[in-house]
């Protein structure tokens, strides 16, 4: 009876081009550009925009709905929301333009734009 191999060269191959990949996607989003502003949408309507190239100070902002955005430092994050699993808090603070946080429940999108991604629709 013949032994199994753990890898074969084919494995190895798929293996080295998995990490090339991640690595690639990895650079080019770090290389991404500064968020020069950031659109918040509810129910597809623009309410907010934030400047962010001017956003120094904190700065906060309650929506309607109850969600509070915290500006500082040329970053945006949702700080408060009252939706269950609270994925919206935990994307973090938003800073190179195409960043997005979005509040299901609360039909909210945080979505930071720049020279090279403007924001061009919102779908529910």
């Amino acid at each position: 009876m013949k032994e199994r191999k753990w890898f074969s060269k084919t494995d190895a191959l798929v293996l080295c081009l998995l990490v090339l990949l991640a690595a690639a996607f990895f650079l080019w989003r770090a290389h991404a550009s500064p968020g020069t502003a950031a659109v918040v949408t509810v129910d597809g309507e623009t309410v907010l925009t934030i400047d962010l190239s001017a956003c120094v100070q904190r700065e906060t902002y309650t929506l309607a709905n109850g969600v509070e955005l915290v500006a500082e430092d040329h970053t945006v994050r949702v700080a408060r929301s009252d939706c269950p699993d609270g994925l919206c808090m935990r994307a973090g603070a938003l800073s190179k333009a195409g960043d997005t946080a979005v509040c299901v429940p609360n039909r909210t999108v945080v979505a930071v734009t720049g020279a090279d991604r403007p924001v061009q629709a919102v779908t529910y």
